[in-house]
């Protein structure tokens, strides 16, 4: 009987970037964790439709926060035309402010990097959830998915899937 190993825990710092880049004192590290644990299932509560792929969060001095968020439909984080960009932005920040317990006038400075993503794993499988929870036959859904990858610039260009249960 073999141990199971995580994919990413295996390859994290080889072939995988760490989601959480910062460095912080005794002190702080602690609270940078659980913010940073608390900014992604907030992110991924609110927004379950705009489909995140991953999240990197990512600290320069204390009161600077950059997130990295890839998404599969970001227009719903920010709109189609980038109009609520600055909206989404102060959300995060009444978050972050809402977790730390401290007033709204103190310095942060949150810059948002949005990304779509398309071709991923987790994107062809939640294609294929979403069609199977409607009951549409799988070998349909196989049709529809390489219509759906051939539809895009850079498709994939070979897949295998397994479907069980």
């Amino acid at each position: 009987m073999g141990q199971k190993v995580h994919p990413l825990g295996f390859r994290l710092g080889i072939t995988q970037p760490h989601l959480s880049q910062w460095y912080a004192s005794k002190k702080h590290y602690s609270k940078y964790v659980l913010e940073d644990n608390f900014v992604r299932t907030i992110l991924l509560e609110k927004y379950k439709r705009a489909k995140f792929e991953k999240i990197q969060i990512s600290r320069k001095i204390e009161d600077h926060l950059e997130i990295v968020i890839h998404a599969q439909k970001p227009d719903i984080l920010i709109g189609k035309k980038s109009e609520n960009l600055e909206v989404f932005q102060k959300q995060i920040k009444k978050f972050i402010f809402q977790y730390r317990q401290i007033e709204w006038n103190s310095k942060l400075k949150v810059i948002l990097y949005i990304f779509r993503c398309k071709n991923t794993a987790s994107s062809i499988a939640d294609f294929i959830v979403e069609n199977l929870e409607k009951r549409v036959p799988y070998k349909v859904v196989f049709v529809l998915l390489k219509k759906h990858l051939q539809r895009q610039k850079h498709s994939a260009l070979g897949m295998k899937v397994q479907i069980a249960g």
